[in-house]
């Protein structure tokens, strides 16, 4: 199923399955402003170690309960999730509340709802502990320290990771493919 718009909660959404029917599904919630054609390169290293993909364009509008909507219309009962900066602040909410259809997290210059961000704002305080093993990509030392307060908040194996070179599709695509691999393989 390519590049398709898919109606969900009232509201048209994009989203982009690709991928092997039967491999393990990843999830990807998109950054702000970036389009789903704009996580094509990392899709295809996914692709490569026999991934299907599963993006999400990101949306005011979108919720868990409409990612959840999209995963039973394309068929997704468990995947990895990755959440892109703005769409790894709804990953983390769902990796803290749908514990039944995801076995790992990858966020992205994001940290847990709990945390307070780089300007001090708690965007969620009640928000419950991560029960599944977490990846943190950062790219600048303000990142760093709010993934790694988050840490309290994962109770699995939790890897933080700097992102190398600048923060952008050429030149993090092979690190972020090489990190959510890694957190398939630990199903």
């Amino acid at each position: 199923m390519p590049s398709t718009l898919m109606t969900v909660d009232g509201f048209p959404i994009q989203i982009d399955v690709t991928g092997p029917e039967k491999g393990p599904a990843v999830v990807l919630l998109g950054a702000a402003q970036q389009a789903v054609a704009s996580y094509e390169s990392v899709c295809q290293r996914l692709h490569t170690a026999s991934l299907r993909t599963v993006v999400i364009a990101p949306d005011r509008k979108l919720t868990a309960k409409s990612v959840i909507g999209v995963l039973d219309a394309v068929g997704v009962r468990w995947a990895v999730l990755v959440g892109d900066r703005g769409g790894a602040e709804l990953a983390w909410d769902l990796a803290a509340t749908r514990l039944d259809r995801f076995t790992g997290l990858v966020v992205v210059d994001r940290g847990h709802p709990k945390v307070p961000d780089q300007n001090g704002a708690v965007r969620d305080e009640h928000c419950p502990p991560v029960e599944m093993n977490t990846t943190a990509l950062v790219s600048s030392p303000a990142a760093r320290t709010v993934a790694q307060a988050s840490q309290r908040y994962v109770y699995g194996d939790f890897r933080l990771v700097d992102l190398l070179g600048r923060r952008n599709a050429a030149e993090s695509t092979a690190q972020l493919a090489s990190e959510i691999v890694l957190r398939t393989s630990t199903w």
